[in-house]
């Protein structure tokens, strides 16, 4: 029963990926590139001590607006260091990682720190090299195993994250 199971969720999250690339691609064709980052800060009060702020971006499934990624960098209060966070769905293979790059040159690999069911969390140091990567790049590239034995790339378009970020920091 247990190899049911698994085949069951490999085939929903198979079924949630396959059309991915082309839902994607007429999702950003369709929205204002500035738009596609966000920018938020909140804090306790106005100071900028205390506020956080983050450039985000989330990856949809067209046709049912299911989330697949949400891609965040994230400034702590206090001018700590920057934070790269992503939320990834769930139902993939977990000891595959998720392998990031920008226009095709590898950047990092990250292992899920936790999952719950809005999905799984990733999180590294955003260090000024990925940020700088992202900003003069055109597409971040993250390659993750939908099951033990196969890769996939989702693209996610970097128009507007160099915008976002001068907000922000």
């Amino acid at each position: 029963m247990p190899h049911f199971k698994k085949a069951i969720v490999s085939a929903t999250l198979l079924a949630l990926l396959v059309p991915l690339k082309t839902a994607l691609a007429q999702e950003t064709g369709q929205a204002n590139p500035a738009e596609l980052w966000q920018t938020r800060c909140a804090g306790p009060s106005r100071s900028a001590e205390t506020l956080i702020c983050e450039a985000s971006q989330s990856v949809r499934v067209k046709e049912s607006g299911q989330l697949l990624f949400k891609v965040d960098i994230i400034y702590p209060a206090n001018k700590a260091t920057p934070v790269f966070q992503m939320q990834a769905p769930l139902g993939f293979f977990l000891p595959g990682k998720v392998k990031l790059a920008v226009d095709g040159t590898p950047m990092s690999e990250l292992e899920i720190g936790t999952c719950d069911q809005r999905g799984c969390f990733l999180s590294a140091p955003a260090t000024q090299e990925m940020i700088n990567a992202m900003k003069a790049g055109a597409k971040l590239q993250i390659d993750f195993a939908p099951v033990a034995e196969r890769r996939q790339t989702i693209e996610v378009p970097l128009t507007g994250f160099s915008k976002s970020m001068d907000a922000i920091q």
